[in-house]
């Protein structure tokens, strides 16, 4: 069975001296095979107004904080699968 959820995460960017709360869209999907997600299956697409976070604090990489940004929302999704019950202890299936 394929699921696609939608969530919105937040990430804390602390620059010091300031801490900003991003909104973060996250889409995904994933196949869940006798109640557990299939590790190989998740697809995501994230979407942020990177263009108004990177205007305004100008030395900040946009390459940076889109990988910080990414971590984040894999690290949701994994809790996300944790307390709907959806990850085992079995090894996950092996590409072909």
């Amino acid at each position: 069975m394929w699921l696609v959820e939608k969530k919105i995460f937040r990430y804390i960017l602390d620059m010091g001296f300031e801490r900003i709360e991003i909104p973060v869209r996250a889409k995904f999907e994933f196949e869940v095979v006798d109640g557990s997600f299939v590790a190989e299956s998740l697809r995501k697409e994230i979407l942020y107004n990177h263009h108004s976070v990177t205007q305004r604090y100008s030395k900040l990489k946009r390459s940076s904080l889109d990988r910080a940004i990414e971590e984040m929302v894999e690290s949701e999704i994994m809790k996300y699968f944790r307390q709907c019950g959806l990850l085992s202890d079995r090894p996950s299936k092996e590409k072909a």
